[in-house]
This record gives C-alpha cells, structure tokens and sequence, in this order.
C-alpha cells in the first residue's frame, strides 16, 4: 500500500507541471525539508515534501532561497492554500 504523503506528493508533482514551480529549502522552521511552491492563477501553494519522494519532483527546477524572486513565500497558510486549490478546481468546470 502507498504511503498517504507519497499519494499527495504524486498529486503536486502533477501541480507543479500544470503551473510554474520550483523547490528550494525555503522553510527556515524546517530547513532539511524541501518546500515546493507552485505559482498559480489563484495564488500561490506551496508544500513540504518528503526527501525520499525528490524523485517525483525531477522536472521541478531547485532555486537556492536568495533567487526564489516572485515564488517567496506569501505568507499564505493551510486554509487559504486549500481555498486557492478549490479556486483553482472550480474554475477549470
């Protein structure tokens, strides 16, 4: 059976094709963990991923923090995240 997180991360590694996004180390709270952060017409999402799932992320350029220019965090967090995300559902029906 597939882990939940390797599920969600299989779900925005497709996210991060749809939409322009890159991965960096962004989270100073959680600098071993790898944040990708997804620039959409709704705003922008980002998520903590896995370093065993990097794999799945191998089309997602890495950015070092100081060069994430409009991908800097937003300072959105879970709910409007999630808000953006049904934004973005709704508006594609």
């Amino acid at each position: 059976m597939m882990d939940i997180y390797r599920e969600r991360a299989h779900l925005v590694a497709h996210l991060a094709i749809l939409h322009p996004a890159v991965l960096s180390h962004s989270d100073p709270d959680a600098p071993e963990w790898p944040v990708v952060t997804i620039d959409t017409p709704a705003g922008q999402l980002t998520w903590h991923i896995s370093t065993e799932d990097r794999d799945l992320f191998t089309h997602v350029p890495a950015v070092p923090v100081e060069e994430l220019g409009r991908f800097t965090w937003d300072g959105h967090d879970t709910e409007t995240k999630y808000a953006r995300l049904r934004a973005l559902t709704t508006s594609a029906t």
